[in-house]
């Protein structure tokens, strides 16, 4: 057949031999053209996120907050057994106090930007502003949806991490809980996307309608302090945009209005999960307005206003000095405050257990050792006391006789409030055989009624602690100076609260009429004749020294009968070895600076007045509990108001107070050789790598090879995945060091004690916090009431079931014992 007339065959240049005209020609040509669209959209929608930058912030910061830090893992579990209607007004506070406030702040941004509505302008001319458009039009609608998102990812949090109790009706009641917020949550976020999508700015609603009529008289102050486009004014747009700046306005009014009343007040009205959303919606609204101004202005206004509280507060001084009292002016009449030599403790110790004279007949007295680590090891230092109070009659004891072998505790952290709380507690009452806390249901306590001493140790650190000076965080010290208290007062106050609203059946204090609480003079808090509490040893430390700061009634010097176990001296043997006495520091001289002295002068000019020989309890177990962010440095000031020093939280150095109680122990023993103290170590922290082996007859009778297998799988592993490794692990040692310094110095301890006191086989033994595997522990502000209960039961069930209780028995058996072992050395 022929193809002659056939014009297929017939060669085309501009398609056959045209090479930018072949397929895989036009194939790379296209997936160019779509590469270039997409980096268009990308840059585009990177604009959009740049100029929204601030709502940007603050909805990532409440992502990394509720998704990351330990302090939120279980908050949301408190809505258990809560009343419908807390959960509705959470609802409310994230719609109304978060989500909106982040929209509108974001749609504000966009719409007043003049050079972004010129770009969109000229990009519109050109039929290409479909990206800008979706992106300017999305992106202020998703960060309102992802504070919702945030929320989302805290609840289930909250649930993964639940812990496995005995008790499954309580687990199953906060299943129910978690699983109706979660509904509310996605409820709430799918109104909040119906809303600001289908929302018309031309809405003819009565509120609408009544702000519209309230904007026409505002006009002129919208136009003064907002910042936006001079060529709307008057127009509908101008009037629909002043509705979102007044509810904007309103929203910070009233976000000002309540921290007005107090960051007390604020943490009561929203506390806890409530105050997520509404101190990061709350400064949505002002910074947003400067961030907008700084665009109109082309200036870095939010870094410029930033670097200048910075400046000002180095000027004028950061209110963050560590706060004092008259110790005979708060009592109300003259009170001791000298210091205790540690010899002369002892034989108070040994006079209130019966055995002048007799050293070797005494009980062994017990130092312990309370780790770090917030609320957790407040709560968990405190039910391990209040156990052997409540337990002593089931061993032959009596609380009194348990009261009194208790010698001393070192402690850090939130142990050191907890050690504050117990002992404030055990001097309330004469007769330990009652204790001082109300006899009826105390809040956000898992337990019923408080029937106890552990109970009462337990109700009185369980609240919420960090609420309000979460508050103080974000209100009180946005402004570091002049006459705000810090959130470092303000969480001592919180603490100083929680006392007072549980002892409330102390025994009428004849020496201490003035003063309530924790607010009395630290140094009075001291062992009285006929009544023995422990000795507490508080450990900060310095920044200048980077060594230890300790807040004690104790002397640092004592006078051995023995040897000196820290020095070769014969008298004034050193307690504390390179450690400071907190109160030694404010009558401590230092010069002053000849060019820069009159920095910081104006809150000298405030403290003219603020002297004193003293601090009140809070602050002093504040003094060991200046964790990063959470607590600011505080400032030790000498008499003359010049700073000496800053101390920090105890954990920097080590983080369980095992370098104290080792020198307490050695100090007792050399005061008095014939005694042989014994240490208890309370750790709280179920993922270190304490090992678990002491005195206690589990660890006699296992076998090395199964210690060997423990420790090789409790190692801790390095993130392979991690970021920014220049930073982070720097961070991240620095942060596990702190523990490892702890369990070092728990080994320190143990060894030392052997070669101290050969004679005595059982010189320490460990309590801790025994893991969930595949499940993390709360350290929450407040730890919930599945937390509270786990913690409980460390000591509950048979050895098979507690892994404590051969240790807590070992425990029992030394409080019956004598200090004769130590006469007896081999």
């Amino acid at each position: 057949m022929s193809t002659d007339g056939d014009l297929s065959t017939i060669p085309r240049p501009d398609r056959d031999h045209d090479p930018a005209r072949s397929r895989p020609a036009r194939r790379r040509n296209y997936i160019r053209q779509f590469a270039a669209r997409c980096w268009d959209c990308i840059l585009r929608f990177a604009l959009v996120l740049w100029i929204a930058r601030v709502p940007l912030a603050t909805t990532a910061l409440g992502l990394l907050f509720l998704g990351l830090v330990p302090q939120a893992q279980d908050v949301f579990v408190e809505f258990a057994g809560a009343p419908t209607w807390w959960m509705f007004f959470f609802l409310f506070v994230l719609f109304a106090g978060w989500a909106m406030p982040t929209h509108y702040a974001a749609r504000m941004l966009l719409d007043t930007d003049t050079r972004f509505q010129e770009f969109l302008a000229g990009e519109t001319a050109l039929n290409r502003a479909a990206c800008l458009e979706r992106s300017s039009k999305w992106v202020p609608r998703a960060l309102g949806l992802l504070t919702f998102v945030a929320v989302l990812i805290a609840i289930c949090r909250s649930y993964l991490n639940l812990p496995d109790l005995d008790q499954k009706e309580v687990i199953a009641a906060v299943d129910r809980s978690l699983m109706e917020m979660t509904v509310l949550v996605v409820v709430g976020a799918a109104v909040f996307l119906l809303y600001v999508i289908r929302r018309s700015r031309s809405a003819d609603l009565p509120v609408l309608r009544s702000i519209k009529r309230i904007n026409r008289r505002l006009a002129p102050l919208w136009r003064m302090i907002s910042p936006g486009l001079m060529d709307v004014r008057g127009s509908d747009d101008e009037a629909s945009r002043d509705v979102g700046r007044f509810i904007l306005l309103a929203i910070f009014v009233i976000f000002l209005g309540i921290f007005g009343f107090g960051a007390d007040t604020a943490g009561q009205l929203f506390p806890r999960a409530m105050a997520v959303p509404f101190i990061l919606g709350g400064w949505v609204p002002f910074l947003s307005n400067v961030s907008g101004f700084g665009r109109q202005f082309r200036a870095p206004l939010i870094l410029i206003l930033f670097l200048a509280i910075s400046g000002l507060v180095v000027l004028i001084g950061d209110n963050h000095t560590v706060r004092r009292v008259v110790a005979a002016g708060t009592v109300g009449h003259a009170v001791d405050v000298s210091p205790i030599r540690l010899d002369a403790a002892v034989a108070t110790w040994m006079h209130e257990n019966g055995c002048d004279g007799a050293p070797a007949t005494c009980p062994r007295p017990i130092i312990i050792a309370a780790a770090g680590g917030a609320s957790r090891a407040a709560f968990f230092m405190s039910t391990i006391i209040g156990y052997f109070m409540q337990e002593a009659a089931t061993h032959g004891l009596d609380p009194n006789q348990v009261r009194n072998r208790l010698f001393a505790i070192s402690s850090v952290s939130g142990g050191a409030a907890g050690a504050v709380m117990v002992t404030a507690a055990l001097a309330a009452k004469n007769d330990s055989n009652d204790h001082p806390c109300i006899q009826k249901p105390v809040d956000l306590w898992w337990g019923d009624t408080v029937n106890n001493w552990r109970d009462c140790f337990e109700a009185l650190t369980s609240g919420d602690f960090l609420t309000s000076g979460f508050f103080g965080f974000a209100f009180n010290d946005m402004l570091p100076f002049g006459f705000f208290r810090d959130r470092a007062a303000v969480l001592e106050d919180t603490w100083d609260n929680r006392f007072q609203a549980v002892v409330t059946r102390a025994d009428q204090p004849a020496s201490l009429p003035s003063c309530k609480g924790l607010n009395c003079p630290f140094l009075t808090l001291r062992p009285r004749p006929g009544h023995w509490i422990p000795l507490l040893v508080l450990n900060g430390t310095s920044e200048a020294t980077g060594s230890r700061i300790i807040t004690t009634a104790l002397a640092m010097t004592y006078s051995p009968k023995g040897e000196c176990p820290t020095a070769d001296v014969a008298s004034d043997c050193p307690l504390f070895v390179q450690a400071d006495r907190f109160h030694d520091l404010l009558t401590t001289k230092v010069g002053s600076d000849a060019w820069f002295g009159w920095v910081g002068g104006f809150e000298r000019y405030l403290l003219r007045d603020a002297g004193g020989d003293d601090i009140r309890l809070s602050t002093a177990a504040l003094n060991s509990a200046r964790f990063p962010l959470i607590s600011p440095p505080g400032a030790v000031r000498n008499q003359d108001q010049a700073i000496v020093d800053r101390i920090v939280d105890g954990g920097y150095f080590e983080n369980y107070g095992a370098l104290g109680a080792k020198e307490l122990a050695l100090a007792v023993h050399a005061a008095q050789p014939q005694l042989a103290p014994f240490v208890i170590v309370i750790s709280n922290d179920p993922n270190d790598l304490l090992d678990s082996s002491d005195d206690s007859p589990n660890a006699k009778t296992q076998p090395p090879a199964q210690l060997g297998d423990r420790v090789e799988k409790a190692r801790a592993k390095v993130n392979t995945t991690e970021w920014l490794t220049d930073i982070s692990a720097p961070v991240t040692t620095i942060a596990n060091a702190r523990s490892a310094h702890g369990i070092l110095g728990v080994d320190q301890l143990h060894s030392t004690l052997r070669d101290a006191i050969p004679g005595c086989d059982e010189l320490l033994i460990k309590v801790r916090v025994w893991p969930q595997y595949g499940k993390e522990l709360s350290m929450s502000w407040w730890e919930s009431a599945p937390i509270q209960r786990q913690l409980h039961r460390q000591t509950e069930g048979t050895n098979d079931q507690n892994q404590n209780g051969t240790h807590l028995d070992a425990i029992w058996a030394l409080m019956k014992t004598t200090s004769s072992c130590a006469a007896t050395k081999p």
